[in-house]
Parts: C-alpha cells; structure tokens; sequence
C-alpha cells in the first residue's frame, strides 16, 4: 500500500470523525430547537444548583438552566436563567421547586401549575418572565428546624419539671396502688368463678321458689273469686239497710220526735211542780195560791 492510500485513509478518518463530532453537538446542545427565556426567582438557598442543571416540566424534561445570578434590582434576590421549550403550557399559575437528588446532592428546576390562572406567560428574550421558587418540603423542614429544637427544648424542661423527685414518688406509689387492685381484682374473679359454681343450685332454688310463687298466684286467684262475691253480698246488703233507712226516716222519726215534745213538756211540768213543793209544801192540803190578777185581767184593782 502506497503513501497516498495512507493519506487518502487519514484525511477520510479525519472528516468522518470531525462530521460525528458535528453530529453529537448538535444533539447534544439541542440545536434547532426553540426556546423561551424565563427567570425563576427566589430569596432562598440554591445549593447544589448549576448552570446546564435539568428543568422538569411536571416530571418532563422541559428545558435547562442557563445562568444563576444576583437581581441587580434587589440584591436579596436571585435570579434563575432558564430556558424552556416553546410549547411548555407557562402560565401565570406556573410556579417552581428545588428537587435535589439523595446521592449526589445535585439539585433540578421542577415547574408546577395550579390551573388557577390558565392565561399564558408572556415573555421576552431581553426581559424575561420571573416564575416565583416556592420552597421544596425539605426547605420548610429546614428553616422550621431551628423551631422545633427549641420547642424540643421546652419539652423536655416541663418533662424534667413534671419528673422531679416528688412526681417520681407519686408515680411509684400509684403504680403499686394499681398493682394491689390488679391482686385484688384477681381475688373478685376467684370469688366469682365460686359464685357462678354455686349458680346452678342456686338456680334449682329459684324453680321451686318460681313454683310455689304460681301455686299462691292460683291461690290468690280464688281469694279474688271469693272476694269479688262477698263483695256483690255486700252491696245487696247496703241496699236493704238504705231502704230500711228510708223507711224509719220517713214514718218512725217523726213519732219519736213528737214523743220527745211531749216528754220534755211533761219534765218541764214535773220540774215546775218541784219548785212549787220546794217553796211551799202546803199546796198539796190547800191547793196552789191565788194568783192576783194583772193588769188587764178580771178583778185587776190598781194601788191606791
């Protein structure tokens, strides 16, 4: 093989090497493709984000970081360059987060929508659209951290407070009170499982008691008869003695009334005729006295 076939090999070994090279640049920085410029703002951390990092679209690969930055205006801001492609649905609802990778702590650009403000971002190349950087959860734990220590530190003073010797004592002495009920409660079930041994006996008690209590019920029920019968007498009886009543009422009471008139007239005599004895016992040989006349009557003669 001659000089110029080695020649010829190199030169075309040259040009399909520089060609696959031109190939996988291209493919590589995406050329051809067109993009949209936005900036993502945030006053927080950015740590493990760089220039070239990827930007996710809800998990798709949607764009790149192209430049991290100060906000000239605001010095506490920080500005994130990214470029994303041009049909990504960028919306005024559009928001971003930092996902950061377990192992090499390398972080990502993921964008978010809440479809609560469907109109379209406008943007421009010279003045980018700004996308607010909501904090990931690990950033909220982190800046809430500091909080929770010291809420841990306040927990554990009034667990100290509450454990002091004086608690401690009353807490041992209400454990052995509940382990001298727990023995006692065990002595209630042993007299309980004798309790309920006895129960069939005692259950044999209540059928007989249960018998003789349905014997005095029929006993009962024929007191009841009996009852109900005397009673029906009864009234046959309160019947008669109303219509005896009525009769003595009507006819005997008024003779015994006009007998006691005339008794009480024949007592009042009596008793004037005693008080007359009393007096003057001769009436009974001379008759009663004379009485002289009054005034009006026969033989009336006035005092001179």
């Amino acid at each position: 093989m001659g000089r110029e076939t080695y020649a010829f090999l190199t030169g075309l070994f040259v040009i399909i090497l520089g060609a696959a090279s031109i190939i996988a640049a291209l493919w590589l920085g995406n050329y051809g493709e067109e993009y949209k410029s936005y900036y993502v703002v945030t006053q927080g951390a950015v740590s493990g984000l760089n220039p070239e990092s990827t930007v996710l679209f809800r998990g798709v690969n949607a764009g790149k970081v192209s430049s991290i930055s100060f906000d000239p205006e605001d010095r506490r801001n920080i500005l994130v360059r990214v470029e994303l492609n041009e049909d990504l649905p960028i919306t005024h609802g559009t928001y971003a987060m930092l996902r950061v990778q377990a192992l090499t702590g390398l972080a990502q650009v993921e964008l978010f929508d809440t479809g609560e403000q469907p109109e379209p971002l406008p943007t421009d190349p010279d003045n980018p659209a700004r996308i607010p950087l909501r904090p990931s959860l690990f950033d909220k734990l982190t800046e809430s951290g500091q909080d929770i220590l010291s809420q841990l530190g306040v927990l554990a003073n009034r667990l100290n407070s509450v454990l002091n010797e004086s608690n401690r004592e009353r807490i041992q002495r209400i454990l052995e009170s509940v382990a001298i009920a727990a023995e006692q409660l065990a002595t209630l079930e042993e007299s309980m499982d004798e309790m309920l041994a006895e129960m069939p006996a005692l259950t044999g008690e209540a059928q007989r008691m249960m018998a003789g209590i349905t014997r005095l019920t029929d006993d009962l029920g024929i007191a009841v008869k009996e009852i109900r019968g005397l009673a029906r007498n009864t009234e046959d009886l309160i019947t008669a003695g109303s219509s005896a009543g009525d009769v003595v009422v009507q006819s005997t009471l008024p003779k015994v009334n006009a007998l006691l008139d005339e008794t009480r007239s024949i007592a009042v005599n009596v008793r004037h005729l005693s008080d007359m004895l009393r007096d003057d016992p001769r009436i009974l040989l001379l008759g009663p006295p004379k009485q002289v006349p009054g005034p009006g009557e026969p033989g009336f003669q006035e005092p001179k």
